[in-house]
């Protein structure tokens, strides 16, 4: 078994998220197609979409990671590959000195335009910002939702309101798996 299927299969077990195959395949084209070498994740869980994007044109890849469990089984994973950089930080405290031609946020739901704004002076010019997870469908077949629920569907609708709205970002949400926004500086 490759390493790819490994980091899969063993998120599948411990029911750790990962990014859905349309949406990696749409990234992993939107990289080569638009030479993208550079890259910040937010939100390593244990290391799926880091990896697979080091198997793109990409020649550097830093993901950051809060939680230590995650933290440690994604360096396991990752630590031999050169393109990779795994840090283990809370991405609203993490201080990076450095810009990137791409910015994949996969991190917490219910913060996604607080690590927009820490994250969009990052970006190279024409750099780009891609968004997983602004729709949050799971939640469409649930008949009576949690408080928390309903909460975080809430801030998820509020996000993208915010993303329509926001005048210094272009804006495109595709409806593919879980759906993805496309942000872009004016």
């Amino acid at each position: 078994m490759n390493i790819q299927s490994l980091i899969k299969q063993r998120s599948q077990e411990n029911a750790i998220p990962f990014v859905r195959d349309d949406t990696l395949s749409f990234i992993i084209n939107y990289i080569d197609t638009n030479h993208i070498k550079s890259i910040l994740e937010i939100g390593t869980g244990y290391g799926y979409s880091a990896y697979s994007m080091s198997l793109t044109n990409a020649s550097q890849i830093v993901t950051v990671e809060k939680n230590e469990d995650n933290f440690e089984t994604a360096y396991d994973f990752l630590k031999d590959n050169p393109k990779i950089t795994c840090v283990n930080d809370d991405a609203f405290d993490y201080s990076v000195h450095q810009s990137f031609d791409l910015i994949f946020i996969d991190g917490p739901k219910s913060h996604q335009e607080e690590l927009v704004e820490k994250y969009m002076n990052n970006l190279n010019d024409n750099g780009t910002i891609i968004i997983d997870n602004v729709f949050l469908k799971k939640f469409d077949k649930i008949s009576n939702p949690t408080k928390n629920q309903k909460s975080l569907i809430t801030k998820v609708q509020n996000f993208r309101k915010w993303l329509l709205d926001n005048h210094s970002l272009s804006v495109k949400i595709i409806d593919l798996d879980d759906g993805i926004a496309i942000l872009k500086l004016k």
